[in-house]
């Protein structure tokens, strides 16, 4: 499912005193299939860019396209029931949005609003808890009664229990320790791949945006600041510092190393540990272990 944004802007309380434009003049287009991070600093208008891709919020002026439908100012009788259905949201602390007294029934809640039949339900809900990496007897426990990385993987699987074709991930780390931070990006990145999902990081983490996106998207005040691969964006250190943005650790460790030791480590994704076993092999080569 493709998604352009096309000249969108967005204020908030228009026409009053408190009127604030959150995002202005956005265009960007993002394929059906591939893995985006946008990035930006508090304030830069992520949230509000995102909201517009499942109609939580209708541009003030421009329109956005997903798929088939077409969100603009002028066309807000549209039933968007069918849209959210494809487009997921994994907001922060997802968990705080559980309320029903079993885990199943917290997964089945979004897909029953929705009139799916109970015998699909009853096959999204096993292929969903599945999906989050939880064991089928979590299924008549209480979600209350779990841990809270257990919590955040069942809220989780209630977004993916609609197969959604679009999913976005708004800050899905966020109070995780550093190993639920792991687990869980790389969780939604076996989704990705397995599924061909659209999908659609919000960060704060320069190091996932990094490992992760086909593409990163940098926004500042409200505006497309720049766009492209990641080794592309990460290269530009002098624009990002200017927008509050750091260069994720293993670069800078790369480049530091390569500078010292006259090395030629490129980053190709590899993980801190496969990034050590290539600095021993340097200097094995090199004579100096």
């Amino acid at each position: 499912m493709d998604i352009q944004f096309k000249q969108v802007s967005y204020t908030y309380q228009p026409h009053t005193p408190f009127a604030y434009q959150a995002i202005r003049n956005i265009n960007l287009s993002i394929s059906s299939g591939e893995y985006i991070a946008i990035v930006g600093h508090t304030g830069s208008g992520k949230s509000t860019l995102l909201q517009h891709i499942n109609g939580l919020l209708l541009p003030t002026d421009g329109e956005v396209q997903i798929g088939e439908y077409i969100l603009s100012s002028n066309n807000k009788r549209q039933d968007l029931r069918k849209l959210r259905e494809k487009v997921g949201i994994v907001f922060q602390y997802p968990e705080h949005q559980l309320f029903e007294e079993t885990v199943e029934k917290d997964i089945s809640f979004g897909p029953h609003n929705f009139g799916i039949p109970k015998d699909e339900i009853s096959k999204r809900v096993l292929s969903s808890i599945e999906k989050v990496e939880l064991q089928t007897n979590f299924l008549e426990k209480s979600p209350f009664e779990l841990s809270g990385g257990q919590m955040r993987r069942v809220a989780i699987a209630g977004v993916l229990a609609m197969e959604p074709e679009v999913l976005i991930l708004d800050e899905p780390t966020a109070g995780l320790d550093p190993k639920g931070q792991i687990d869980i990006m790389k969780m939604f990145y076996q989704l990705h791949q397995s599924k061909q999902m659209t999908t659609i990081l919000v960060t704060h983490q320069m190091d996932h945006a990094l490992k992760y996106a086909d593409r990163i998207i940098v926004l500042a005040n409200g505006e497309v600041y720049m766009e492209g691969n990641p080794e592309e964006i990460f290269s530009k250190t002098n624009q990002l510092q200017e927008v509050n943005l750091d260069v994720p650790e293993i670069l800078t460790l790369i480049q530091d190393f390569n500078q010292r030791f006259n090395g030629t480590i490129r980053y190709q994704r590899q993980s801190i540990a496969e990034l050590a076993k290539e600095i021993v092999e340097h200097f094995r080569e090199n004579k100096r272990l």
